[in-house]
């Protein structure tokens, strides 16, 4: 738990982080009211199931005391609640599964995680293919129905040899809104956990890094764009490649331990730049070795 002295830094940067979902909500048509009985069943749910007692079940007079709301409204909420997350799936489909073992390393990719062209179906017996990939998903659709799938998603293209080759090392859906905003229900709250993890536990603190300028002219941004996102692909293929090489789905006998989620993320974001407050006269300085003198 932070401090007491932090606690007023942190409501600040809530308000701060919020300026922007504020505005997206109203764009969106979510009001105030509707905001606010989300919010309540957020507080009840994660009270409940975050906050419990071991040596005792959950009250609602316990659940009123550390949400704020009172007893009529714990009840309401405990009787009506139904799972916020039941309608979002979590970014786990069958596009995403390819793109990761395609470019995890050996035999299909690089080791450091360049993804080869691959032969539909291979000559040699084990060797690599796209068929080999596709069984090594243990995913119950035949090989031609997971390529057409890609193919309609622009992931991967068909060569005029027969070699499959993959063209989108990263999967964002761009007609699908609903595959879209589950980015929104997970991303977000992830980097929100790590920044708090490293505010909470600084002696054992998780990636969390940023470069930022404030005076980049706007003429830059189309080079700036195409740059990091070549850079960011670099980043995410590197990054698979490491995590893959621990995964016990396709390492049997890689370290053991507790069953964990890891995630690795990068993203660009730009805006206006807030305009340079002017000078008052009385502040200004003259050129470098003038004495400015009163007069």
């Amino acid at each position: 738990m932070l401090s007491r002295a932090l606690k007023g830094h942190f409501a600040t940067a809530i308000h701060r982080m919020l300026r922007p979902v504020v505005r997206h909500l109203i764009a969106q048509g979510i009001t105030h009211p509707a905001l606010i009985q989300m919010l309540k069943a957020i507080y009840v749910e994660v009270a409940e199931t975050e906050f419990a007692l071991p040596f005792k079940r959950q009250t609602d007079s316990r659940l009123a005391l550390i949400t704020g709301l009172n007893r009529k409204e714990i009840t309401r909420l405990r009787q009506t609640r139904k799972s916020l997350t039941a309608t979002v799936a979590m970014e786990d489909n069958l596009v995403t599964h390819v793109i990761g073992r395609w470019m995890a390393g050996p035999p299909y990719a690089a080791p450091d995680g360049t993804p080869r062209r691959l032969p539909y179906e291979g000559d040699r017996p084990g060797g690599a293919s796209f068929a080999r990939l596709v069984k090594d998903l243990s995913v119950d659709i035949p090989v031609r129905s997971v390529l057409d799938e890609l193919l309609r998603a622009g992931t991967v293209a068909l060569l005029p040899g027969g070699d499959v080759e993959l063209r989108q090392e990263t999967h964002v859906p761009t007609d699908d809104a609903v595959a879209k905003l589950t980015l929104l229900a997970t991303d977000p709250a992830e980097v929100f956990c790590t920044i708090m993890h490293n505010l909470e536990h600084p002696d054992a603190p998780r990636l969390q890094r940023k470069v930022v300028y404030d005076n980049i002219g706007a003429d830059a941004l189309a080079e700036i764009r195409a740059a990091t996102g070549r850079t960011g692909e670099e980043f995410i293929r590197r990054a698979n490649a490491l995590l893959a090489e621990h995964d016990r789905d396709r390492h049997p006998h890689a370290a053991g331990g507790r069953r964990m989620r890891v995630v690795l993320g990068t993203y660009y974001f730009e805006e206006a730049a807030a305009p340079t407050p002017p000078v008052p006269p009385d502040k200004r300085k003259g050129p470098p070795g003038r004495i400015r003198r009163p007069r």
